[in-house]
């Protein structure tokens, strides 16, 4: 990541990281059979009345469809979109795609989405904004894609398949799925498992209890065992989704709808107290550094590549941010720290989408039916694989690991990561909410929390006082912004 400020969000993050490194103009190309396998798409026959009109799919073979896609330039590049068009084209030569890519691709789906032609709207198209979409009308569900079944993997429907987290009825907006997850990243603690297998320290511990043990250990050979960036509220990435453990271990069923709809206490919510209080002991108790006070994201990382600190709150993209700097030997490694006592979780595991496509509504039916048989050959195997390592992404397929020779390609905290999300009973956290806060006191509040949580964490302040003040901050907001779109 390369920008960061006092305010940054988890939503900031994800922008920044699907915001890659290209600076390539928008480009535009049209790809089906014959241009990007090499060989000439068969022309449609009319001859044999007895061969099949339609796909295994049900689409009809004698329709030729013309995809127009939006595709965002980033940092995993385009090597897995590439072939996985070349594949599509192969086995339906009668879909073509005319390509627009550009590093600032949202810009240009903003601009054709407010000039209110739908002709020249993009069929499908990198999903960065989508609220304001679905209220308007404008997205089709792409909900009925996690019922179908990938061709690598015949009579297993994809929500089997998919990382848990990435479909779940229970976060759904107004009753759908709206954006087809293509990429994702994963926040947590990071650490040398090197380090920990020397002194053979717990690398999956699965209760609370037991992380609070792994801190110890490591404090008794006078090691810190957390370092944070206090600068920037990084220790977001290990515990901002600890309020749904608590929630969950409670039996607090009311907690989810609560939280996305902003009803009720949100930072002095007891769950959120709960979490602040656990972390303000751990400070007190010397498990989370006082150097993380002022620190921010490279410097504390810099302690765990020098072993003076061995864990630090940050996200999947650690590994290649300090890969100038990380001694031989180095390897990074992944855990997320439970909340529960309970062994059998669930864990919740910071997660945001760094890239993800949408399907424009008001297309002809013909077309959105194959935007989303388009979407379900993304989450192959055969194009997960080339994401993963051309790309750097992480696998959303549960059974990526199955293979041993994918398995073996992966970079070792790539690896670590997927296979803790295997082997865990983990939800990956999203945190979306169903109410946008435009208010300033809004960010006033999140302020109050990146300024003051530092020294809360450390064991230095008491953290109900500077929760209640960030929560007076935000029910201002909260009352102002429902007032104003008629949800109070």
């Amino acid at each position: 990541m390369n920008k960061r400020t006092a305010g940054i969000s988890l939503l900031l993050c994800t922008a920044l990281m699907a915001a890659g490194c290209s600076n390539t103009a928008n480009t535009k190309e049209t790809q089906n059979a014959s241009n990007v396998s090499g060989t000439q798409a068969p022309a449609a026959s009319g001859q044999a009345s007895s061969e099949a009109a339609n796909y295994e799919n049900g689409l009809p073979k004698n329709e030729k469809v013309t995809l127009m896609i939006g595709l965002l330039e980033s940092g995993y590049g385009r090597e897995w979109f590439d072939l996985a068009v070349k594949r599509f084209t192969e086995k339906y030569p009668n879909v073509q795609f005319d390509i627009t890519a550009s590093p600032k691709i949202g810009d240009l789906i903003s601009t054709k989405a407010s000039a209110g032609n739908d002709n020249d709207m993009f069929d499908l198209f990198y999903g960065a904004t989508w609220t304001e979409y679905v209220n308007a009308n404008k997205l089709e569900p792409v909900t009925d894609i996690f019922k179908m079944s990938p061709d690598d993997a015949p009579g297993r429907k994809l929500n089997d398949l998919i990382v848990p987290g990435f479909n779940d009825p229970e976060k759904y907006y107004k009753d759908n799925a709206w954006v087809f997850p293509i990429a994702n990243y994963v926040g947590g603690m990071f650490f040398d498992q090197k380090l920990f297998d020397e002194n053979g320290w717990n690398k999956n511990p699965k209760t609370y209890d037991e992380f609070i043990q792994l801190c110890e250990a490591i404090k008794s050979k006078g090691i810190d065992p957390i370092v944070y960036a206090g600068l920037y509220n990084y220790a977001q990435f290990a515990f901002d989704t600890k309020i749904f453990e608590i929630a969950d271990e409670r039996g607090n069923k009311q907690f989810r709808n609560d939280f996305e709809y902003y009803n009720g206490p949100q930072y002095t919510s007891p769950e959120s107290i709960e979490v602040y209080k656990r972390l303000h002991d751990m400070g007190k108790q010397g498990y989370i550094s006082k150097k993380s006070v002022g620190m921010n994201h490279t410097q504390s990382q810099m302690l765990v590549l020098q072993h003076k600190a061995a864990m630090v709150p940050s996200g999947d993209w650690i590994e290649n941010e300090m890969k100038d700097t990380a001694p031989d030997g180095f390897q990074w490694g992944y855990m997320a720290v439970p909340f529960t006592n309970n062994p059998n979780g669930p864990i919740y595991v910071t997660n945001g989408l760094s890239y993800s496509f949408e399907i424009w509504a008001a297309k002809p039916d013909l077309n959105k039916k194959w935007a989303k048989q388009f979407l379900l050959s993304l989450m192959s195997n055969e194009i997960q694989q080339v994401l993963v390592e051309k790309g750097g992404a992480l696998p959303l397929r549960k059974d990526y690991l199955d293979d041993q020779t994918r398995a073996d390609q992966m970079k070792p905290l790539q690896k670590s990561i997927a296979t803790y999300l295997k082997d865990n009973p983990v939800v990956l956290e999203l945190k979306n909410r169903k109410i946008e806060l435009t208010d300033p006191d809004n960010m006033a509040s999140l302020k109050v929390i990146v300024d003051n949580m530092a020294l809360v964490l450390t064991g230095q302040e008491d953290p109900e006082p500077i929760l209640a003040d960030a929560e007076k901050l935000l029910q201002n907001a909260i009352a102002k912004d429902k007032k104003a779109q008629n949800k109070a």
